[in-house]
């Protein structure tokens, strides 16, 4: 009988999270509400996590562009707010960044690696399943975009969205107390995980405008490689764990403002039309960590 070897790997995957889940608080704040929107990294289980994610990254899994990243956590440790906007392909993207930077070279990159906050949707607390890997990581909890506009306009969703917008107050609110004090933020601009059956889930939500405003300095990030590509049915727990070389691309450190101010200068965007900028501003940058992507899996391709 032959075996499907992601079949082994995958059980191994969630024999693994069965260990975790012992020492987990996976089922401690799985609602969030405006009194818990920041949530601190749980570290217990980071030792067999590592092990976990370690089974998945074949030779060749890297991180590209350190030196832009040690520049922008000097600027943060100046008491500059910065930020990365970063591809999103897997629900174990930040797992798999935590491996890399922990087999990082040198040693700074796991110091980096803790001044990490990131922007996390609130589905990621609602699984306790998958709350187990999420609780490892710092994190600021909001209700993504994507989702408040389905509540809009419809008065079955009022009290909903209501409550919604007093939880993404509160979020905004936390990131503006940590942004300067030696943190860095990474938040997707997507807003979900890339799903190459719908087009729709590689654009960028106009709303990554208003980070881009909060911050003094960003950089970009691609990401090749998937350790658990989505399936259509959208649940993580029956999703399988492959081996794959995993590569994180970090672009040129920018100023955010400056950067604003060259594509609306430099293109022909009418200004007076906010929502539109928004869009333009937002559409430049998922080009900017198109190219990176290119570029990492020119690297990437030769070890697969």
């Amino acid at each position: 009988m032959n075996i499907n070897p992601n079949d082994v790997l995958t059980t191994k995957f969630f024999e693994y999270a069965k260990l975790m889940a012992k020492h987990s608080k996976m089922n401690e704040d799985t609602r969030i509400t405006p009194d818990n929107v920041y949530q601190e990294a749980y570290k217990t289980n980071r030792k067999l996590l590592f092990e976990c994610m370690k089974m998945g990254h074949l030779p060749g899994s890297a991180v590209l562009g350190m030196e832009n990243v040690l520049k922008l956590y000097q600027l943060a440790q100046e008491g500059r707010s910065c930020i990365i906007l970063s591809e999103h392909v897997s629900n174990l993207d930040v797992p798999s960044l935590f491996l890399r930077f922990y087999e990082y070279e040198l040693d700074i990159a796991k110091e980096i690696f803790e001044k990490f906050i990131f922007i996390a949707g609130v589905k990621l607390n609602e699984n306790p399943i998958v709350k187990i890997f999420t609780e490892m990581f710092t994190r600021i909890v909001i209700v993504p975009p994507r989702t408040t506009k389905k509540m809009e306009g419809n008065e079955q969703f009022s009290k909903e969205l209501d409550f919604a917008k007093k939880i993404n107050l509160r979020s905004a609110r936390k990131i503006m107390e940590l942004k300067d004090k030696g943190n860095i933020f990474i938040m997707y601009p997507s807003g979900t995980r890339y799903r190459p059956w719908n087009p729709d889930s590689k654009k960028g939500i106009k709303e990554t405008m208003g980070y881009l405003n909060y911050f003094d300095y960003f950089c970009c990030c691609s990401i090749n490689g998937n350790n658990m590509p989505p399936r259509e049915h959208e649940d993580m727990t029956k999703e399988p764990f492959i081996k794959d070389a995993l590569v994180f691309n970090f672009g040129e450190v920018k100023n955010a403002k400056d950067y604003i101010d060259s594509i609306l200068t430099d293109n022909d965007v009418n200004q007076e039309d906010k929502e539109l900028v928004k869009q333009y501003t937002v559409d430049k940058v998922m080009e900017e960590i198109d190219v990176l992507h290119n570029e990492a899996e020119k690297y990437r391709i030769k070890f697969i």
